[in-house]
């Protein structure tokens, strides 16, 4: 898995590209957190590069969700595959992340 981030109006792009199991789930856990903290609790986690997620990686992004919530903060997802598509929604996990296909959309989500 490879993590890159890019900002636009100051809100951080995450962008990651692989499969995000077993260890990779720490690194994206770890990332997320430093640009939250960078951004005031702000991200735009772009999977469009994701064709697979486990559970654990999921519980993570849930989990760092939650905890900015309660700061304010907001994490979306942006042009999820169609394999995660179909996991978000098993697990109804698109009625709790905003998902967006447009990263404008998605930045301003946060405006």
């Amino acid at each position: 898995m490879k993590l890159e981030t890019t900002t636009v109006n100051n809100v951080p792009i995450l962008r990651i590209d692989g499969k995000i199991i077993g260890d990779a789930v720490l690194q994206l856990q770890q990332e997320m957190q430093q640009q939250l903290e960078h951004s005031g609790g702000f991200l735009v986690l772009d999977i469009a590069e994701v064709p697979l997620m486990d559970s654990s990686a999921l519980g993570t992004i849930v989990a760092t969700l939650q905890s900015v919530k309660q700061n304010n903060g907001k994490i979306v997802l942006l042009n999820p595959q169609k394999s995660v598509k179909n996991v978000l929604s098993i697990t109804r996990l698109d009625t709790v992340f905003e998902v967006f296909t447009d990263e404008g959309e998605a930045v301003g989500a946060f405006v």
